[in-house]
């Protein structure tokens, strides 16, 4: 009787795990706004201030994401002064829209895609107007203002 009833609860752990790995859901796809920068840049740049790591990223070249070290060392995005990396297919998607794009500098792109921890599997890269991310960096500090009003 103790070995059937064992045997029953381990049944029911089994089934239940099963049914949980099944019912794992695919991380949700979300879009994010920043800019452009390769790996060897950004490091430097989010060991500063938020706002002055969006400022020295504005600034970051297409003919600095291009020099051989930084190209290599790959690419992601610095949104609100944080660095998110990009998985392989995002690096490729990045080379290849910094190799067609006119833009010197401020180099803004909307990138979407899922978070495998630190890591952005990037399904889409486009660039971005600079002006509709600065509004939108300023509507964000008046709701900062706003809060710290209340």
């Amino acid at each position: 009787m103790k070995k059937l009833t064992i045997l029953a609860l381990l049944s029911c752990f089994v089934l239940t795990s099963a049914l949980a790995q099944e019912k794992k859901e695919k991380p949700m796809s979300h879009s994010m706004k920043g800019y452009l920068v390769d790996k060897m840049c950004a490091t430097g740049m989010v060991k500063k201030a938020p706002e002055e790591a969006m400022a020295k990223a504005a600034k970051h070249t297409k003919s600095c994401a291009l020099e051989e070290s930084c190209m290599e060392s790959g690419f992601g995005l610095i949104s609100e002064g944080e660095w998110y990396k990009f998985d392989d297919a995002g690096d490729k998607q990045a080379l290849a829209w910094l190799k067609k794009t006119d833009k010197k500098n401020d180099l803004m792109v909307e990138v979407t895609g899922t978070h495998d921890g630190d890591i952005i599997m990037v399904a889409s890269l486009k660039e971005v107007k600079a002006s509709s991310m600065k509004k939108e960096m300023k509507h964000e500090e008046m709701k900062k203002d706003e809060m710290k009003k209340d």
